[in-house]
């Protein structure tokens, strides 16, 4: 059975605090029955980020769409400073969260597969 095509607006889209941050959970198993991915935006002010977590099994792809930041990544949590058009891989079980450590709004789309599973939060 074939799946329907659905499209929305970012402004259709509930902003949902995950993981300590403001995000829009675009498609997933709840909003469009996907099987393989989820896709969320996170749309975060001045000083607001992510916690730190993992996925055992996902992968996961950062876009900076506006603003910049600092993504952090690995056990040593390294830190990366992001600006627009960086994108960036995140393999399964790898530590990361992001900051907005900029003065304007820090815009990041979130692309996970398979999509289905919980992150866990790390200290």
């Amino acid at each position: 059975m074939r799946l329907p095509v659905k499209i929305l607006k970012l402004s259709e889209v509930e902003t949902k605090t995950i993981l300590g941050g403001p995000i829009k959970v675009v498609f997933d198993k709840e909003t469009a029955d996907t099987k393989y991915l989820t896709f969320a935006v996170g749309d975060f002010n001045p000083g607001e980020g992510l916690k730190f977590h993992l996925h055992p099994e996902s992968e996961e792809i950062y876009f900076i769409v506006k603003g910049s930041g600092t993504v952090y990544l690995g056990e040593e949590k390294k830190p990366i400073n992001v600006e627009p058009n960086t994108a960036i891989y995140i393999p399964p079980n790898t530590i990361h969260g992001v900051k907005n450590t900029g003065s304007e709004k820090l815009v990041i789309a979130f692309f996970v597969a398979p999509g289905r599973e919980e992150s866990k939060v790390v200290e």
